[in-house]
């Protein structure tokens, strides 16, 4: 897709002008760079005080595939979140709600987190990213060699456990099965106009379940979103400019 500019898709946006539109926000890759220590990924002060600004004049979501306990941490609790792809929904007023199943699959990651030495026995350099109801597994430091074994042995996993696998930007991982972040986007927007903005594959079930929200892809490629901008910084020109 054509890489667009930030003042163009603000442009556009003001031409279709949707009346209190629901904001829906990635967040690694989206509104913080995506780095190879995925817990030290804190926001800085200017994304901060943009989404500050835009919770105050818009519902606002950050919707991540992290634990509601990381996005918690990173971005504090003054914010709407959907967590874990869509398994968990908790808002700036204290609710929280899970998907069915969330307990059984949480168990099912703690026993598997348990056994994580064994796992840095056969690939060196891996990360292993218990989220309260899935699990990460980092490709950034396996040697090369070692990578397809990895990816081998999570889809074994997924197999035995009847999580979902999904394969991601430099992670494999596990999953709660039928939750995604289109379908957790639908179920709060109501038919409600709404903007997307997402930087990975999971972003795309967002855009192709909400067609008829005003969508935005971060980095190149096919994607089923309306525009496409560069990188995070390019994205926070958009936002600014709302």
């Amino acid at each position: 897709m054509v890489l667009e500019k930030a003042s163009e898709i603000l442009s556009e946006f003001r031409k279709i002008s949707p009346y209190d539109p629901i904001i829906f926000l990635d967040y690694d890759g989206t509104l913080v760079p995506i780095i190879k220590n995925p817990e030290e990924s804190y926001p800085d002060p200017q994304i901060m005080g943009i989404l500050e600004t835009l919770r105050k004049k818009y519902d606002t979501y950050v919707v991540t595939g992290r634990s509601l306990r990381e996005i918690r941490e990173f971005i504090g609790n003054n914010f709407n979140v959907i967590a874990l792809h869509g398994a968990i929904k908790s808002l700036e007023d204290g609710t929280t709600d899970f998907a069915k199943g969330y307990q059984k699959y949480k168990v099912i990651c703690d026993s598997i987190y348990s056994r994580r030495g064994e796992f840095l026995k056969r690939y060196p350099g891996v990360q292993i990213i218990n989220k309260d109801g899935g699990l990460v597994f980092t490709k950034w430091f396996v040697p090369e060699q070692l990578l397809e074994g990895l990816t081998a042995e999570v889809k074994g996993l997924s197999v035995e456990t009847g999580m979902e696998f999904y394969p991601g930007k430099m992670i494999v991982e596990l999953r709660i099965p039928g939750i995604d972040k289109g379908k957790a986007i639908q179920d709060i927007r109501k038919g409600r106009a709404a903007i997307i903005v997402g930087d990975d594959l999971t972003d795309e079930d967002a855009y192709r379940e909400n067609p008829d929200a005003f969508s935005i892809h971060i980095g190149d490629g096919k994607t089923a979103a309306h525009h496409s901008l560069g990188n995070y910084l390019e994205l926070r020109d958009f936002l600014a400019g709302l």
